[in-house]
């Protein structure tokens, strides 16, 4: 059985640690990532876990992100609304 995991703070040191763990389990997947404005840190996160969401603090590293990441499906979302979201 597939679970189901979102990571808040996904660039950071915590977040970081917790993907890296999650790479090596089976049957986990990440369904939304959060990140501050590392945007180039969170694009290679999206590219390696394939999250249904991203979200990013700000509407302008939320756009960049969008730009960096255009070609996979993954939905760009941002602010307080985009967190509660992932949560």
């Amino acid at each position: 059985m597939m679970k189901c995991i979102s990571i808040l703070g996904s660039t950071g040191s915590i977040g970081r640690q917790s993907l890296d763990i999650i790479s090596r389990l089976p049957g986990i997947r990440v369904a939304a990532l959060t990140a501050g404005t590392s945007v180039e840190l969170m694009a290679q996160q999206c590219r390696q876990f394939r999250p249904d969401l991203a979200v990013m603090a700000t509407e302008a590293a939320a756009k960049e992100l969008s730009a960096e990441i255009c070609d996979l499906p993954t939905r760009v979302s941002w602010g307080e609304e985009g967190l509660i979201e992932a949560a």
